[in-house]
């Protein structure tokens, strides 16, 4: 067994140091590519170089984090402004996040459509009354959730004609054939009938 090290450390700019495998490397090399400025320190110059992987993904999900915090204070006010009414869902719905996404979802539509760029500027109060009337968040991420809109390249023609026939749809629906159970199965032998 060799006694030429394959692992060397590698000091990163948050101060972390992890071992990399220069086994790849020859060894009459190795110890040389250890000290270069590759492999020696990701820090960088002037600390400006890479984080660890550690650190690096504590930082995305506090990125993530943030980013939809601010979505949604983005959608509470967006609502307010617009006088939207609050979404309906399931239980099951509300306690998964479908709910808080649908809105996000109805936000960045109802803002594209409804924005300063809009193809649509003297439809507002059509397109306004039409999501007001939309309130199942099922309806929201059904029809134009994020993947949705991406995976079919959407844009304000398609959002202005599918909100607008949702709402069509909407007022034409028996609101009492609306199933609120999630499980039609679900019984408990020992209640009454």
């Amino acid at each position: 067994m060799s006694k030429i090290p394959t692992h060397y450390p590698v000091k990163y700019k948050c101060g972390h140091t992890a071992s990399t495998d220069l086994s790849k490397v020859p060894p009459s090399r190795r110890a040389q590519a250890a000290r270069s400025d590759f492999y020696a320190t990701k820090a960088g110059k002037d600390q400006n170089g890479m984080i660890c992987p550690k650190c690096f993904k504590e930082q995305r999900t506090a990125d993530t984090k943030s980013f939809l915090n601010q979505l949604m204070l983005d959608t509470e006010a967006f609502e307010t402004e617009h006088d939207l009414p609050s979404l309906e869902g399931t239980d099951r719905m509300v306690s998964s996040g479908l709910v808080d996404s649908a809105r996000r979802d109805r936000y960045t539509v109802l803002s594209t459509l409804l924005g300063g760029d809009t193809e649509y500027p003297d439809n507002r109060d059509d397109v306004l009354g039409a999501a007001q009337a939309l309130t199942w968040a099922g309806w929201w991420a059904n029809t134009l959730s994020y993947r949705i809109r991406k995976d079919n390249d959407y844009g304000q023609e398609e959002f202005y004609t599918l909100v607008i026939d949702g709402a069509e749809q909407e007022a034409k629906r028996d609101k009492s054939d609306h199933v609120v159970a999630e499980n039609p199965h679900d019984w408990n032998p020992n209640e009454p009938e």
